[in-house]
């Protein structure tokens, strides 16, 4: 089967499920095997972003999911952090997740 290759971080998973737990320790561990058998990876990281103001709410329970879920490293950055972090990108809000990444 095809695989993405994409390392989720977690935060979409309701908090204390199992499919949170597996999604943030099955992140670390990838990385640590591929730091082991040196197989390459990117951490490019990830904007979950509201464009609207009706978006807003959903974003704010996607950030503290994460949180609730030990997603490493989210940030809820403002218009002028999502244009630091990606400046072809325009949006109101959005949620920053640095350790989201390919192998």
């Amino acid at each position: 089967r095809n695989n993405s290759g994409v390392v989720h971080a977690g935060m979409y998973y309701k908090p204390g499920s199992m499919k949170a737990r597996f999604c943030v320790e099955g992140m670390r561990k990838m990385y640590e095997y591929c730091d082991a058998k040196k197989i390459p990876y990117r951490k490019n990281g990830k904007l979950i972003m509201a464009v609207e103001e009706h978006e807003l709410p959903g974003l704010e329970a996607i950030y503290e999911r994460g949180n609730e879920n030990g997603v490493p490293g989210l940030e809820m950055v403002d218009a002028d952090g999502i244009q630091q972090l990606e400046p072809n990108a325009r949006g109101l809000k959005a949620v920053w997740s640095p350790e989201t990444g390919i192998v």
